[in-house]
């Protein structure tokens, strides 16, 4: 038997493991790929830098000037564009703050809490109302807008942010919850049944124990 496996051990220990230019190609090859790629992220970006160099400089410019560096600095359309709607440009800023920051506050917390019930909870018609949840994402959103405004209007909230906010705090987006769904699925069961030994009830378990392990799932909800 230790004559059999001698030939063997012997064949291990030849074997080297593979260089980091068979990996990753020769420091020349290496430099090629970088600069490539420099090149390509460079004429991507092009447009972005054109379009920030083409705000200072002058409406006549803007076409006939292709280069970067502008000829005749003008700040004054910032100065107009700030001013020139029928409100400060601030204003605007801040309404779509408010909404952003509590748009995202809301969908975070409600579908990570909707997902918690469907990934880590039994109950009865649990994968009958996931199906229809998820059948909610082929509806179209045009058919949604006469029944949404017709609902707003009799509640008296046109010309207010609660019809851009209070939805997002009723797990509506069926997308990010089949992402956390997904997510929660993937925690062990264990981290549940220890919760429950030390006293944690249903959504002690979901604030103190799984919430936390969804960072990721709640940054990609985020952004």
């Amino acid at each position: 038997m230790a004559l059999l496996e001698l030939p063997l051990k012997n064949k291990q220990k030849k074997e080297a493991p593979p260089s980091e230019d068979a990996l990753t190609g020769t420091p020349g090859t290496r430099f090629s790929r970088h600069l490539i790629l420099c090149l390509v992220g460079l004429v991507m970006l092009y447009p972005l830098l054109w379009l920030i160099s083409s705000s200072f400089k002058p409406s006549n410019d803007i076409f006939r000037q292709l280069g970067l560096w502008p000829e005749n600095w003008d700040f004054s359309n910032y100065a107009q564009g700030w001013t020139a709607l029928n409100q400060p440009f601030h204003v605007y800023l801040i309404n779509s703050l408010i909404v952003v920051v509590f748009s995202i506050v809301g969908n975070i917390f409600s579908c990570a809490l909707a997902a918690y019930a469907f990934a880590r909870m039994e109950f009865t018609g649990r994968k009958l109302f996931f199906a229809l949840m998820l059948g909610t994402l082929m509806l179209p959103g045009h058919v949604l807008l006469v029944p949404q405004y017709i609902i707003f209007s009799q509640l008296g909230w046109l010309d207010t942010y609660l019809p851009l906010i209070v939805p997002n705090f009723m797990a509506t987006n069926a997308f990010f919850i089949f992402l956390m769904v997904q997510f929660m699925k993937a925690l062990p069961k264990e981290l549940d049944d220890a919760a429950q030994i030390d006293g944690c009830g249903p959504f002690r378990t979901f604030l103190r124990v799984i919430l936390p392990l969804c960072v990721p799932a709640m940054a990609t909800t985020a952004i």
